[in-house]
């Protein structure tokens, strides 16, 4: 895959600071504090829930630093020099967790800034060095989980499986409640304010994607620790693993901080600080075929989700406005999932969900079959092999295979399951193994999927 036409300026050669963080547990109020030498700094500001009783323990503040390294993506993009400088004691795991975190994470945005891949920092560790502590135990049973909730198919088959479960969200929208509320859940809102906007988005600046799952994460993290739950759980699946291209043999994934490699380092570099919390995700080993089903079997939930980046512009950095939180019926999420749905639900059920019987509108002919392309859309959609059995699936049922679109797709993806399964050869990053699931969760998944 060649690289795409220059659009900035290049990088800035004033190191980046991760510099300090203030938490605190009782008003919920985080600000992670961050700068380029000789200016500008930032100040973001992250607001949990008020808790009179909780106390600024050790642990949380531990959860606090981790949070402060991951969430620096935000700023350090914006001039992306080659020197780091973090003034936070660290772990070994840790530093294994953000070396990666700033170079897999932001490949999608040294991609489409044509800059070098990998980025190729040099880490100041000026914070020194803490040590590990000792691995703690997983949970005994189901225990205290708290669900990070995004209003999509996925975290909505998660939740719907953990009645006992907290839920929570960043920045929320009336979407992520009606459908956590269809599920029997209240939403612990957690607000994230971007500091300077403005200023990280100006014409001279880099500009691109973050791994926004991993600070999602982090901020579950912190939460977690202040309220004593045992575990975060999250919804990411097999796919995620996947890369989105290959790029001189250098791999890039939009979903990096979704893959496996993240979740390793990332609940091993919790455990490095001795926090008592697991982190992992469910979904990892369930074929995209039983999460659908899964899916199909909350048709309350089926009204109000929405799997749509465009539906939630702007709410990651802190905006306010609510744009109206429907599937635009254009992006890769939505055909993605529009297709996947397909293969449970008829047209009946599927396109008063969407609006609009995607399957029948002969424009997306293209993208739908970039989902099963060598070069997939920069955004979360699941594996080529799943878009494309999807479309053989449906174009055999009578239900949808009298649309012209769908018998104009069907030869491009049988094309693409002859094939062969897309895997990882050629790319430089070793895939890590997380830990396994916790027992409880492995036996209650079994016993749903039956």
């Amino acid at each position: 895959m060649g690289r795409l036409s220059p659009v900035t300026s290049g990088r800035g050669t004033s190191a980046f600071h991760l510099r300090s963080v203030e938490a605190d547990a009782t008003t919920g109020h985080i600000e992670l504090r961050y700068g380029f030498a000789g200016g500008p700094e930032f100040v973001e500001r992250i607001d949990l829930p008020a808790s009179p009783t909780a106390l600024n323990t050790a642990e949380f503040q531990s959860a606090a630093a981790v949070l402060l390294m991951v969430a620096g993506t935000s700023y350090y993009k914006s001039q992306a020099p080659e020197t780091i400088v973090v003034e936070v004691a660290t772990t070994a795991a840790d530093r294994r967790l953000i070396e990666a975190l700033y170079d897999h994470g932001l490949r999608e945005f040294a991609y489409t800034n044509n800059l070098d891949i990998p980025l190729g920092q040099t880490f100041d560790w000026r914070g020194g060095e803490l040590t590990a502590a000792s691995q703690p135990p997983d949970p005994v049973g189901i225990g205290r989980p708290l669900v990070p909730f995004g209003g999509g198919k996925d975290s909505t088959v998660v939740l719907s499986m953990l009645p006992e479960a907290r839920a929570m969200t960043v920045n929320q929208t009336s979407t992520h409640s009606s459908v956590a509320r269809s599920l029997g859940h209240d939403l612990i809102g957690v607000r994230r304010s971007v500091d300077q906007v403005e200023e990280l988005t100006r014409p001279d600046r880099l500009n691109g994607h973050i791994p926004i799952t991993a600070i999602v994460s982090a901020i579950a993290v912190v939460l977690g620790i202040r309220d004593g739950l045992t575990s975060v759980v999250l919804a990411n699946e097999e796919a995620a693993s996947e890369p989105t291209l290959v790029v001189d043999g250098r791999a890039v994934n939009h979903q990096w901080s979704k893959g496996a490699t993240f979740e390793a380092l990332f609940d091993h570099a919790l455990g490095s600080r001795g926090l008592p919390i697991r982190y992992f995700s469910w979904l990892r080993h369930v074929p995209e075929r039983q999460i659908i089903e899964l899916l199909a079997r909350q048709p309350d939930a089926l009204e109000h989700i929405v799997s749509c980046n465009r539906a939630f512009a702007g709410r990651t950095t802190g905006a306010t406005s609510e744009a109206d939180q429907r599937w635009c019926g254009e992006c890769p999420k939505c055909l993605f999932t529009y297709l996947l749905l397909a293969t449970r639900l008829s047209p009946d059920e599927l396109v008063p969900i969407f609006g609009a019987d995607l399957l029948a509108k002969n424009d997306r002919f293209e993208g739908f079959t970039e989902l099963w392309a060598e070069v997939k859309p920069l955004e979360c959609v699941g594996e080529r092999t799943d878009a494309a059995g999807a479309l053989v699936q449906v174009a055999a049922d009578p239900r949808w295979s009298d649309r012209e679109l769908v018998q104009k797709l069907l030869p491009s993806a049988q094309d693409a399951l002859l094939a062969g399964r897309w895997g990882r050869m050629g790319t430089d990053e070793h895939i890590l193994t997380p830990r396994p699931v916790p027992d409880a969760f492995t036996q209650r998944l079994t016993e749903t999927l039956g």
